[in-house]
């Protein structure tokens, strides 16, 4: 691993200095296009896309969309920074010797990702570059490959989720929110006050790796990316929110979710992994923001769902042993796959919407 600061930037490096990146200058359009080019190229066992010239994106704050960092096994390797020729079982050895030797995150007093402070009317989310993934999608996704920051309010550990969201306003995103999950969790602690929020778009990538994966609540996510980049992550104190970001990020979003029902807005549908539609829209909560904070000529990473376990998510993505109702370990990008021991091969089962992975 690099001594510098990991970040978007840096996994960029590794991507195309191992040929695992392409950088897409030809224009694309952010509605359905680059959604249906990624899941092409994600079915094909492809490199990560750079996308750098997107229709309407010309000109505002963000101007690139990477999609498919870790699709493969290959990437799933570079990011762990193990050798081409290392097998599945290596890299599940890996994760789990990585998981065992926790290091926790470090505050720093500024970062890049404070280099411009967005406050009041500026504040505009379409001015970043999130597509409409699918053709039956209620909206365009910034929320699909990010890390969402709550903090527990009696332990004051962090949260940091996966949770996809719909833009529904140019300060509002709508989010589908799980009370099973962690930062459902700490929703409930907060009623009926607002909980405070933080999004992470783009960082290195173990962000995502982790934020998706189904750790047990008294594990911490920045400690789990800390122990794969074998260095604490550099957290930066949020401007409008009690909360610690990545100093490297790219593009932070702050803000509060009500809980009331009167500020619900719609959010979906929208096509997740397992090849289903949600059918409709319904209410959901918002979270209304208040700054925004990004680097120079920042990027931003998402991802559109990839129907089912293909061959690519079999080979590439961490496997979990659950013992009893704990989970020993895992690694995963989205797909969250649990194997138990058997007579037979293996058992693979998708988790569904709302399930909690520590009731499987």
């Amino acid at each position: 691993m690099s001594d510098t600061s990991p970040d978007l930037r840096s996994w960029l490096a590794t991507l195309e200095a191992a040929g695992q990146l392409r950088r897409v200058v030809a224009r694309v359009d952010w509605n359905e296009e680059i959604g249906a080019i990624t899941r092409a190229n994600l079915s094909l066992g492809g490199p990560a896309l750079l996308f750098e010239n997107i229709a309407g994106h010309e000109d505002t704050r963000c101007t690139k969309l990477l999609t498919s960092g870790i699709g493969s096994r290959r990437q799933i390797q570079l990011m762990l920074g193990l050798p081409e020729d290392t097998s599945d079982a290596a890299i599940v050895r890996h994760l789990k010797g990585a998981f065992r030797q926790p290091i926790p995150p470090r505050i720093v007093d500024a970062g890049p990702v404070k280099e411009n402070i967005v406050t009041g009317d500026d504040i505009d989310l379409w001015q970043f570059p999130a597509p409409k993934w699918h053709a039956a999608d209620g909206g365009r996704y910034i929320d699909t490959f990010c890390g969402v920051v709550t903090g527990d309010r009696v332990t004051g550990r962090d949260n940091i989720g996966v949770y996809r969201g719909m833009i529904v306003g140019r300060d509002k995103i709508a989010k589908l929110m799980v009370p099973s999950q962690g930062w459902g969790g700490h929703a409930q602690q907060y009623k009926p006050e607002p909980m405070p929020v933080a999004v992470v778009y783009g960082w290195h990538d173990v962000l995502a790796f982790c934020a998706g994966s189904p750790f047990p609540k008294d594990v911490c996510e920045w400690d789990m990316m800390g122990a794969l980049l074998g260095r604490p992550v550099d957290l930066v104190a949020c401007e409008t929110v009690p909360l610690h970001v990545p100093a490297s990020a790219e593009i932070v979003v702050e803000g509060f979710i009500d809980p009331d029902p009167a500020t619900f807005m719609d959010e979906g549908p929208f096509a997740e992994y397992p090849g289903y539609l949600d059918g409709h829209p319904a209410p959901a909560p918002v979270l209304r923001v208040t700054r925004i904070t990004h680097r120079n000529a920042p990027g931003v990473a998402g991802h559109a769902r990839r129907h089912s376990a293909g061959p690519v998510e079999r080979r590439c993505h961490g496997q979990l042993r659950p013992l009893g109702n704990r989970v020993e370990f895992v690694g995963d990008e989205w797909n969250w796959r649990y194997h138990r021991r058997m007579d037979v091969t293996g058992v693979q089962w998708h988790q569904h919407r709302g399930a909690d992975p520590q009731d499987l």
